[in-house]
């Protein structure tokens, strides 16, 4: 079975290559007072991760005209819980191709989608995030730091506590800070 996921994997990553291609973003820094949409990403598969990304929203919600979220369930279906909340879309496992390359409308329309700010939550590598990271047309790509090829802007660093609800708090504190001239220095010249 193994010998089956590296084969998809190594395809992915080969199909991923070959899309970029033809992918053009036009790149800014954003922070949370001057983004006005932001996409959400995460692994909806735990319900814990599902009620910090909510209480996130709901917080965002209170100062950005769009938030968009798109979470995965690595299920045959998606949990009751989920069903019928603003804003917020997920696909499953039957969703997702061999080759880890995701096959639902809701995703291939966040990918197309012109985001001010693209977070994503995910703590551990994996491929299908990376079709969608990869193929986004956000402004601005923010995730956590990884040694693994990624395509963000902006990596944040949880190694110290490698926790989804410190990680949350880390990019909220980051992408307030981040890119504000009130904050910075300024030099005279003499």
């Amino acid at each position: 079975m193994e010998i089956f996921s590296k084969l998809g994997s190594g395809t992915g990553k080969m199909v991923l290559k070959k899309m970029l291609k033809t992918r053009k973003r036009h790149k800014k820094v954003f922070n949370l007072k001057t983004a006005r949409s932001i996409g959400i990403l995460f692994d909806a598969t735990n319900i814990n991760h599902f009620e910090a990304v909510y209480e996130l929203y709901k917080d965002l919600l209170k100062d950005h005209e769009e938030i968009f979220v798109l979470g995965f369930v690595n299920a045959n279906d998606i949990p009751d819980q989920y069903l019928f909340k603003k804003n917020f879309s997920f696909f499953t496992k039957k969703e997702v191709n061999w080759y880890f390359k995701p096959k639902n409308q809701d995703a291939l329309r966040f990918t197309d989608k012109k985001f001010d700010i693209l977070i994503n939550l995910n703590l551990t590598y994996n491929l299908l995030f990376d079709f969608i990271i990869a193929l986004s047309l956000a402004r601005f790509k923010v995730g956590r730091y990884c040694r693994e090829e990624n395509y963000y802007d902006f990596m944040i660093s949880i190694e110290k506590e490698p926790t989804f609800e410190y990680f949350i708090q880390q990019v909220k504190h980051y992408l307030e800070m981040i890119n504000r001239p009130e904050l910075s220095t300024n030099f005279i010249n003499v």
